[in-house]
């Protein structure tokens, strides 16, 4: 996993998503403790099933936006879906830290974003709902008509 952090070395300091893009993104052994939070809206949380065991959770994946509008994937392995499904509210904005980001699985993306961010059991979320009314209550990309065809047979994004 990968830790996006910025090259001066601060304590603590609160990001958006797309300020994270202008990080380098270091592997975790070189990282420096910083901690980075990020302010996001859940707006979907779902099991992905397997193929082979379509009754087995393969990992726990999650949509967010931020304050701008832009929209994130997020996931976690299987085992933390317990702990994840009642600590995290449709709709509710959050405070996220201790968390990865890497770049996005190669199909079955949730949204076009260069990144994905990395739940783990470390993770903390701090609900910000009653502070935060300017967070968009949802988020869409649009596909264009023409290019619906072509998705047809693409495993590259959910359509």
């Amino acid at each position: 996993a990968w830790v996006a952090s910025p090259a001066t070395s601060l304590l603590s300091a609160t990001y958006r998503f797309s300020e994270l893009l202008t990080f380098p993104l270091r592997n975790d052994s070189d990282s420096d403790g910083l901690q980075t939070l990020l302010k996001l809206r859940l707006l979907h949380a779902w099991g992905s099933y397997g193929l082979k065991n379509p009754t087995l959770i393969f990992n726990y994946c999650t949509l967010w936006n931020d304050e701008e509008g832009t929209l994130i994937q997020g996931t976690a392995p299987s085992e933390l879906t317990r702990h994840f499904s009642p600590l995290l509210q449709l709709g509710s904005v959050y405070f996220v830290s201790n968390f990865r980001v890497k770049p996005p699985a190669p199909s079955y993306r949730s949204c076009s974003h260069k990144l994905t961010i990395v739940l783990s059991a470390a993770t903390q979320f701090e609900d910000v709902t009653r502070s935060s009314p300017s967070f968009w209550p949802d988020a869409f990309e649009f596909t264009p008509f023409s290019s619906l065809h072509s998705r047809i047979r693409s495993s590259v994004y959910l359509t």
